[in-house]
């Protein structure tokens, strides 16, 4: 058995949102800076596959919170690979503060994307005979498929927000960093849910890359199931060609 991937980080004041705690957006940076490392260490860094044309894509990331820890609050961060098919590699993260406690628990799926053709190809066999060798899952990785909903209907119920891709939106492979998806999707909450309520939970699927210059509209309407805890549906499509760019949930609490 491979041993995961461990490191400690202490929260940064300009890693937390007006209320002290770690803002989502660096909560998902410093796990995926933790994937990245451990990909470094297997062999499979992003900078190693760009020398054969390829790249890590994120796919999907679901996430758990039992609380966000707080300004200078050191925590304990474990990722490591949980198993690969044909063209998904899968990933889990979790997050414990001092005492041991899991505070965050994610899952996720990743692609390798040819750069030149900008096409999915096969998740190498060395990569999933690997995969295999950590330890269980630390979250079950969602059966269901997010599907969205069509942001013309003119439901009374939809929050927008509109953005122009800077760019500093930017990452290694030259597109939209994952991370300004979620920013952007949670930005169309409405206004008394993210002034009052916390985020427990975080399903993100990316369905198409963005670039410079693209406008994005981010629309969101709360689910039908949302009786107890506030649940809401995210779409994001460029406004160009009006594509789904990607999907979220967020649920609150």
């Amino acid at each position: 058995m491979m041993k995961p991937f461990v490191f400690t980080h202490t929260v940064r004041t300009f890693e937390t949102d007006d209320k002290g705690l770690l803002t989502p957006s660096s909560l998902l940076n410093i796990l995926q800076y933790g994937a990245g490392k451990h990909a470094d260490d297997l062999g499979w860094s992003v900078r190693s596959l760009h020398e054969s044309g390829k790249t890590w894509v994120l796919q999907r990331f679901c996430i758990e919170i039992e609380r966000l820890p707080s300004d200078n609050e050191t925590i304990t961060l474990t990722t490591y690979p949980t198993g690969a098919d044909r063209i998904l590699a899968y990933r889990d993260y979790k997050v414990e503060n001092e005492a041991g406690e899991i505070l965050v628990r994610a899952t996720s799926s990743w692609v390798i994307l040819d750069l030149d053709s900008r096409r999915v190809v096969g998740v190498p066999d060395s990569v999933k005979d690997v995969s295999e060798s950590f330890g269980p899952k630390i979250m079950p990785f969602p059966a269901q498929r997010l599907t969205g909903f069509d942001p013309d209907d003119d439901s009374e119920d939809t929050c927008t927000s509109e953005f122009r891709i800077r760019r500093h939106d930017l990452d290694l492979n030259r597109h939209v960093n994952n991370v300004k998806y979620m920013e952007w999707g949670i930005e169309s909450v409405p206004e008394t849910v993210f002034e009052n309520k916390k985020l427990k939970s975080l399903d993100i699927v990316f369905k198409a890359e963005c670039f410079y210059g693209d406008t994005i509209e981010s629309y969101c309407r709360p689910l039908e199931d949302a009786s107890k805890n506030l649940n809401f549906d995210h779409v994001l499509t460029r406004k160009s060609d009006s594509k789904a760019v990607c999907l979220l949930q967020s649920g609150w609490a």
